[in-house]
């Protein structure tokens, strides 16, 4: 496969930032682009000639930069996508007048981007030829922002899957993405990545039931070291067997535990006695956590409850699957936050795929349409 020589990357957080500075360093830079609001990093971006990578230090190029990301894309092989999961939508809405037979869009990062531009597209009564993907987590390890333009990360070992829509072009999509990232791995289809969103299920209960520690009014506390109790642990387990059940209810194969994945990452040396002394043996205990009486508005709770647990719930009750863990997460963050997440959350209502049931939801997969 001649890999694309036409590349616009959309996303200048952490992820976006990283992907272009690997594309640019393989000697494929790519156009970065950004909604107007986050110019300030594609200004910075342009001052210092590239990218900024703080770890090695280097400066990585780019094609160009553009805050017209929807001008960008007709011009475009490939397109990758990684921003936040709130941002999925509005941004499919923007594009989907836009997408032109034969281009590649990977979404990179929270999971469901694919499901959110199908989505914009059947609303508009449009379907280009295009193929979409999905990635189930970053393929870095904390890419960190450390001022605009500037970013360090540190690349997984594995943990990594990307998933094609149609699910017929998996062999294209798995192939565009390990061109970038060797360790990346197929999926059976969008299903799979979708249940294999770690943010889900690590940081949701290390949040919530940290509360004490993590609103006091400074300091800092390390979320899955002093507060991995046992307990905890004990949560984030059962949550991850959720959505094992979930993936078994669509005969997935792939039933590896998140324990397994800590190791795959590359986060943590070998799996230990249990879960709770693999995570302790990790990365993820030495991360500090800024502690304040926001905590609550942190990313870990506003983005992973609302964008993948009710998404999860919604999943379960069409899927047949009870999930009282991710149910009663979504309460408790509700009721500490005083929001209603299950009501302003993602579902598959959304999308249009509430009532399809298990045979509906594998063909909407299958053929990536519905």
């Amino acid at each position: 496969m001649s890999f694309p020589s036409d590349i616009v990357v959309i996303g200048t957080g952490g992820g976006g930032l990283t992907i272009a500075a690997e594309l640019g360093l393989a000697g494929r830079p790519a156009v970065l682009a950004d909604q107007p609001r986050f110019g300030a990093a594609l200004k910075a971006v342009d001052a210092a000639g590239g990218v900024e990578l703080t770890f090695p230090s280097r400066l990585a190029p780019v094609a160009a930069t553009t805050t017209d990301p929807a001008a960008a894309v007709e011009t475009a092989e490939l397109v990758i996508i990684c921003v936040p999961a709130f941002g999925h939508e509005p941004l499919a809405e923007m594009l989907a007048t836009h997408w032109l037979d034969g281009q590649t869009v990977l979404w990179v990062g929270e999971p469901g981007g694919g499901f959110a531009a199908v989505a914009a597209l059947r609303r508009i009564d449009r379907r280009p030829d295009i193929t979409l993907a999905d990635t189930n987590t970053l393929p870095y390890y904390g890419a960190l922002v450390s001022g605009p333009g500037k970013v360090g990360a540190i690349q997984k070992s594995g943990g990594t899957l990307v998933a094609a829509m149609p699910s017929g072009r998996l062999d294209h999509v798995s192939a565009v993405a390990t061109a970038i990232w060797p360790w990346v791995a197929p999926a059976e289809n969008v299903w799979e990545t979708l249940l294999l969103n770690f943010n889900a299920i690590d940081h949701v209960p290390a949040m919530l039931l940290n509360l004490g520690a993590i609103q006091q009014p400074e300091g800092t506390f390390t979320l899955w070291g002093a507060g991995g109790t046992p307990g905890v642990v004990n949560v984030i387990e059962a949550l991850d067997g959720e959505f094992l059940a979930m993936r078994a209810a669509f005969d997935i194969a792939n039933e590896t535990p998140y324990e397994d994945y800590l190791v795959g990452q590359g986060l943590a040396p070998r799996r230990g006695a249990d879960l709770h002394e693999t995570l302790q043996s990790s990365l993820l205990p030495t991360l500090q956590f800024r502690c304040g009486p926001g905590a609550l508005d942190h990313r870990f709770v506003s983005e992973d409850v609302p964008y993948s647990l009710v998404l999860a719930s919604s999943l379960g009750r069409e899927l047949g699957v009870t999930t009282p863990v991710t149910d009663s997460l979504i309460v408790l963050a509700s009721v500490a936050s005083g929001r209603d997440y299950a009501a302003e959350g993602k579902t598959l209502a959304a999308w249009g795929l509430d009532g399809k049931g298990v045979a509906g939801l594998r063909s909407a997969a299958e053929q990536g349409w519905w």
